[in-house]
């Protein structure tokens, strides 16, 4: 197998921007989920098996793919027992359509040493072996050996990713761009509010702490998106539950910090319709800003943009641009 990392050289980053088709192998025979242990092992040793052998992939009668059975465990288990029994039900694939990159990436992060790939209905198209990414030779039996071989392939990726300060920034000023673009408009918003915030001086005063509060959140419901985010295409099931498990948790931060604040102006200003306005327009800043950190990676994977990239400055952008809006229109709502 040509090995897209070689260990005597760099290679370029447009290399690991290829598909991932190009370098699908057949890997092992695939196990039927009807099948007994005894019957897969019988087609085993009638198909033949390649060098390296670490999993056997599960399909079912349309050649999806069901899940997966180390190859130790098929042959430790009693001949009766069915595959659908002894196998893993929860498999990590990647699309046919992923870059090298992102197998690279997968991995490091998991530490398989091959990985199946399959095609948008999720069938079975072949497997990716980790010795793509290596031509060095090392026993992979001992889990010391293998972190050494994680961590030869990460230092590869790294030495891709240190380009030069020009392709650096030709790669990430479009996306700082939507973070000036945001601000740019922010400050129109606020121009076009200024008779509101003239009149009030406890909204001028609490504005940027309402901006920090909504850019807080959608950082952290970003960073954790982007870390349990699907190699394979984004299931409506995921995405739903994402959704309702980051909503929640920012609803509740949101309901803390705006009775905070609420309390606070109507405390020290003696001001309760701008103690309202102020501490509404947090819980629903708040409560947004934690949905398009869920929302913008999910919409960039989507269109086959780098999440890791684009994401933030997108997100926050967003999520400023909101929590302008939301606070002036309800400070002119509230206040008049």
């Amino acid at each position: 197998m040509p090995s897209a990392l070689s260990s005597a050289g760099k290679a370029p980053a447009e290399h690991l921007g290829r598909p991932l088709s190009e370098f699908i192998t057949p890997g092992p025979p695939p196990l039927r989920v009807d099948q007994t242990v005894g019957e897969a092992l019988d087609a085993i040793r009638i198909t033949g098996l390649a060098e390296r052998i670490f999993y056997f992939y599960v399909v079912d009668a349309e050649g999806r793919l069901s899940g997966v059975v180390p190859a130790r465990k098929l042959l430790t288990e009693p001949l009766g027992r069915l595959i659908s029994e002894v196998m893993m039900k929860r498999v990590l694939s990647l699309p046919e359509h992923a870059t090298l990159m992102e197998a690279c990436e997968c991995f490091i992060l998991h530490k398989f040493l091959a990985i199946p790939v399959v095609d948008e209905n999720k069938r079975l198209r072949g497997i990716i072996d980790v010795g793509l990414f290596t031509d060095e030779v090392m026993e992979l039996s001992t889990g010391t050996n293998n972190d050494q071989l994680f961590q030869s392939i990460g230092i590869h990726v790294q030495e891709v990713l240190h380009a030069s300060p020009w392709k650096a920034f030709r790669i990430r000023f479009p996306w700082l761009a939507a973070t000036v673009s945001g601000g740019v408009l922010c400050a129109v918003l606020a121009g076009a509010f200024a008779s509101t915030l003239q009149q009030r001086v406890v909204l001028a005063v609490f504005m940027a702490l309402v901006l920090g509060l909504g850019e807080a959140v959608a950082a952290q419901s970003l960073a954790l998106t982007v870390q349990s985010l699907p190699h394979s295409r984004v299931r409506w099931k995921w995405l739903r539950a994402k959704l309702h498990r980051e909503g929640v948790t920012a609803l509740l931060l949101g309901l803390l910090a705006g009775v905070a604040v609420a309390v606070m102006v109507g405390y020290c200003w003696h001001d309760s319709m701008a103690a309202i306005s102020i501490g509404g327009s947090i819980v629903l800043s708040i409560l947004v800003s934690g949905l398009l950190g869920v929302l913008v990676p999910v919409l960039l994977r989507i269109v086959q943009w780098d999440p890791k990239i684009a994401a933030g400055p997108i997100t926050l952008a967003a999520a400023d641009l909101f929590t302008v809006t939301c606070y002036l229109v309800a400070a002119r709502i509230f206040l008049g």
